[in-house]
């Protein structure tokens, strides 16, 4: 099976604008997932100044969490996540179901969530990305009786193409789907909570997915990304990116799953004894060869 291997930096920069001590708390999701299609040959998370403690756990959805604690008098922090990926070219996700009726296998879902609270999790919403009419209300066309689930998806995915426009800087991390609906302009975040939204309105469990496109070695990507995922009761996921317009998603590097962003924000915490926080990132992701 063709793959390639990427390298990953993603680097974090707190301004602080402390003259005292400071009390610092940070979660980092910033080691890739280690999935069927994605091997982890390196990761290395480096701060400064250095933590007074660290230690990395596995949250509830899998994805491996670092948590730091960082105490002293100090103006900065600077968080480095260095990665080596090697990424099989085949996309990631199961196939099956997709070719179905889509009612049937939200009625299937259904059954499998009312059996496993993981899964009803993933069927109820969020704040962030809600189960609601009002998404009900904009999926419906999508979702036609009779329709098999990997059209419906097809067509939501262009519909959100079509409706909404890329647009970096226009929202920020807090910015709820309410606002993105009436602005109708949003980054990668946005555009995967309304498919996730969307998904879980029409009764079929959705997860968020958070990471990066691998770019090429002339055009290294230089942001982070976000998708959506539908379970498929047969097994697995299915992939899904309103972003870029596109059922599946190969070339994407997966830094972790969640209900929504929240479970999943790349880098988050809070600084006692600051006085205004200000995160500056930079990211590079390219690859180092195939095989």
């Amino acid at each position: 099976m063709a793959a390639r291997r990427y390298r990953v930096v993603h680097r974090s920069r707190y301004e602080l604008g402390a003259e005292g001590a400071v009390a610092c708390r940070l979660e980092a999701h910033l080691t890739p997932r280690a999935l069927p299609h994605q091997a982890v040959e390196f990761h290395q998370l480096v701060m400064r100044p250095l933590p007074r403690s660290r230690r990395v756990e596995e949250d509830a959805f899998g994805n491996l969490c670092t948590r730091i604690e960082i105490c002293g008098s100090f103006g900065a922090i600077d968080v480095t996540a260095l990665s080596v990926v090697r990424l099989c070219e085949e996309a990631a996700g199961g196939a099956g179901d997709l070719g179905d009726d889509w009612r049937a296998v939200a009625a299937r879902t259904a059954a499998a969530a009312a059996e496993d609270p993981a899964l009803r999790a993933l069927v109820e919403g969020t704040a962030r990305a809600p189960r609601s009419g009002a998404m009900a209300d904009y999926a419906r066309g999508c979702f036609r009786e009779g329709l098999p689930l990997g059209g419906a998806l097809e067509g939501l995915v262009d519909q959100i193409r079509r409706d909404f426009t890329f647009t970096p800087g226009v929202t920020a991390a807090d910015t709820g789907i309410a606002v993105f609906c009436e602005l109708r302009r949003g980054v990668c975040q946005d555009f995967a909570h309304l498919a996730v939204a969307c998904l879980r309105s029409m009764g079929l469990a959705a997860r968020y997915a958070s990471g990066y496109v691998a770019g090429s070695a002339s055009a290294p990507a230089r942001a982070s990304h976000a998708w959506a995922s539908v379970w498929l009761p047969s097994g697995g996921w299915h992939d899904l990116d309103p972003t870029l317009g596109r059922l599946g998603a190969p070339g994407h590097i997966v830094l972790g799953y969640g209900r929504d962003y929240d479970d999943v924000a790349p880098l988050r915490g809070t600084a006692e004894g600051a006085r205004g926080v200000e995160l500056r990132t930079e990211i590079a992701v390219a690859p180092q060869g195939s095989e």
